[in-house]
């Protein structure tokens, strides 16, 4: 990485945490189609396990590179801004891990008729966020940003229209009790907050390009 060059140390730390943050998608995507497809709870608790072990290492991962890039990148503005990206980044994998211990606590029932739909919305999510992790790595390459950055936007929207199709059959299609119907939807926007986190953290990167003109 172009802005790390004096230390190799710092450029694999971060590489490694948004690495791990690709492989909590992976994970994500197995754990919940699991669960929605083949009710085997142990497989679900290893994979949920999985990813907050994930999570607990980048959160060992971040302070590691926060005292690194206090020793050795010497602009505190632009060290802040680094940080404040490595942190949004690390609430992403603590949105998949929060996701799902919800699942294993609230255990809700999918319908069979929206758990294809759901599990491509949750394939989107998860690119969204991979789109995100690319610009990170090529903002911190030195790398054109800009058509990474339009592909989360546009990936986030396909996630809203996803959502709103899943909830519309939710609440239209489907013939259930208004609980189950709740419980549904709040299961739905949870997912769908994913790709709004990674699309207000482009924003924070485009912000970041411009102002230290990468």
């Amino acid at each position: 990485m172009e802005l790390f060059h004096k230390t190799k140390v710092l450029e694999e730390k971060i590489n490694l945490f948004l690495n791990n943050i690709i492989h909590g998608g992976e994970l994500l995507i197995l754990a919940l189609n699991c669960y929605f497809k083949s009710g085997n709870k142990t497989k679900f608790t290893h994979l949920r396990e999985k990813v907050s072990s994930l999570e607990a290492e980048n959160d060992a991962l971040r302070r590691e590179v926060e005292n690194k890039l206090y020793a050795h990148l010497l602009l505190p503005d632009m060290r802040s801004d680094i940080l404040g990206l490595i942190e949004g980044c690390d609430r992403i994998i603590n949105k998949y891990e929060t996701d799902l211990i919800l699942i294993s606590v609230e255990q809700p029932k999918i319908p069979t008729e929206i758990q294809a739909d759901l599990s491509h919305m949750i394939i989107t999510n998860v690119q969204c966020v991979s789109a995100l992790i690319d610009s990170m790595k090529a903002a911190m390459a030195g790398r054109s940003v800009t058509d990474i950055i339009w592909a989360v936007s546009v990936l986030e929207h396909q996630v809203d229209l996803q959502a709103m199709a899943l909830k519309k059959k939710v609440f239209q299609d489907l013939k259930l009790p208004l609980s189950r119907q709740l419980q549904l939807k709040e299961f739905i926007y949870s997912i769908e907050k994913i790709s709004d986190m990674a699309e207000d953290m482009a924003d924070s990167l485009s912000v970041f390009v411009v102002k230290h003109a990468i």
